[in-house]
């Protein structure tokens, strides 16, 4: 397989002849989006390609409609919906996407649509080891698209951090951490990362507690589960809002706790779990389990061998 990264190759004449030749009997798989400059030449190119796979992991018209998320973000997502998507949807010969509800939405828009969860990347062998009572690690490693989500359980996190003297938090969101936790002692808050160096940051990350807040919205309804498995890749134990995706997968107080929207009950969840450290480690051992069974990359082969021409 050819990865080509189109970020860095602006122009596909950057890359001739070697791409022409690349390109003929070729099954393209295309991840998210693409530039018109791309996209033209697909369409050009397109008898001449042996299929193509339109990889979708959220709702973009959503994304582009949602007044919480930044403004940036929202302007980005508007035009990608309005001008790549449609263009994208008409090459593809079936669109894959990362959940059941986004199927759902795809399916009024293409005959051909397909669930792929994602794939847990990597795993330690063992979960984080028990916590000390100096020792937590708390982790919150959402985009800022899911600033908003923080921001709701920000009082909690700092009244539980106020309260547990040996607990601290990395929020990976450099500037735009919120600011209750921006400045705090025990906080801290990497840059945001593009996808190969945040990978390479979390295999390197130990957590005993993860987070992942999901209000509701209809930009959030259509997510997937990867932050379960983000989560347990880093040996820890997660604790998930009460509503799809997460409670679709999670045993509530066996492998994760599923928490209300309600900054309370995300206080009282994480004072449960710093209470009982074996506890605790034994729920995040279960989650790792599970995680490597609905994770499984041979799920991911198995699904793409299907597809050989």
């Amino acid at each position: 397989m050819t990865r080509l990264d189109t970020r860095r190759w602006a122009s596909p004449l950057l890359c001739w002849p070697w791409l022409d030749r690349t390109l003929s009997g070729a099954q393209v798989i295309v991840c998210r989006t693409l530039s018109e400059a791309w996209i033209d030449l697909l369409e050009s190119r397109r008898a001449q390609l042996a299929s193509v796979h339109y990889l979708l992991d959220d709702d973009l018209d959503a994304a582009a409609m949602d007044p919480g998320l930044p403004v940036r973000y929202r302007e980005r997502m508007g035009w990608v919906s309005c001008r790549i998507l449609p263009r994208l949807l008409a090459l593809a010969d079936e669109v894959v996407v990362a959940s059941e509800e986004l199927a759902s939405r795809i399916r009024r828009r293409h005959s051909r649509v397909a669930t792929l969860a994602p794939a847990l990347l990597f795993s330690p062998e063992v979960a984080t080891p028990e916590a000390t009572l100096d020792g937590w690690r708390l982790g919150y490693y959402g985009t800022r698209a899911h600033l908003r989500d923080l921001e709701q359980i920000g009082s909690a996190l700092v009244s539980v951090l106020e309260a547990h003297s040996g607990l601290t938090l990395e929020v990976a969101m450099g500037r735009y951490t919120p600011e209750p936790l921006r400045h705090h002692d025990r906080v801290s808050t990497p840059d945001p990362m593009a996808w190969k160096a945040f990978l390479g940051h979390l295999k390197g990350s130990r957590l005993h507690l993860g987070l992942a807040p999901l209000w509701p919205t209809r930009f959030n309804a259509a997510k997937s589960h990867i932050k379960f498995l983000e989560i347990a890749a880093t040996g820890g134990v997660g604790l998930f809002s009460r509503r799809a995706p997460y409670s679709n997968i999670v045993s509530d107080g066996v492998d994760g706790l599923l928490v209300d929207d309600d900054p309370a009950d995300w206080q009282r969840c994480l004072v449960r779990l710093l209470a009982s450290p074996r506890d605790t480690h034994r729920m995040a051992q279960r989650a790792l389990e599970k995680a490597r069974d609905i994770g499984s990359p041979a799920h991911h082969r198995a699904f793409w061998h299907e597809r050989q021409c």
